[in-house]
């Protein structure tokens, strides 16, 4: 993934998978307007040590690849927007693995 100098990865967790795997549905399909200067990489992974099938694939990890510092702090601002309204919808609606 690594075309420019500027990185940053993001591991956030959630409570379940199921939450994990609809945070990813949610913002993965939003197209990136500068692919040539910005790209984002979403993935959803294990909780370290997970040993059960509910902590599995809790973690929602997000790489994100930049021209500039500029354009990685707007890219990763909207990646951090669209994430709190999915965290707020599942807050809301209090949604849970059931």
């Amino acid at each position: 993934m690594t075309k420019h100098d500027h990185h940053l990865k993001l591991t956030i967790p959630f409570s379940t998978s199921r939450q994990a795997q609809i945070a990813y549905n949610a913002i993965s399909p939003d197209p990136q307007l500068k692919p040539d200067q910005f790209t984002q990489v979403l993935s959803v992974s294990d909780a370290s040590g997970a040993i059960d099938e509910l902590n599995a694939g809790r973690i929602l990890v997000a790489e994100f690849d930049a021209a500039s510092d500029r354009v990685l702090r707007v890219g990763v601002n909207g990646f951090l927007e669209s994430l709190g309204v999915v965290v707020g919808c599942l807050r809301d609606l209090d949604y849970d693995a059931s």
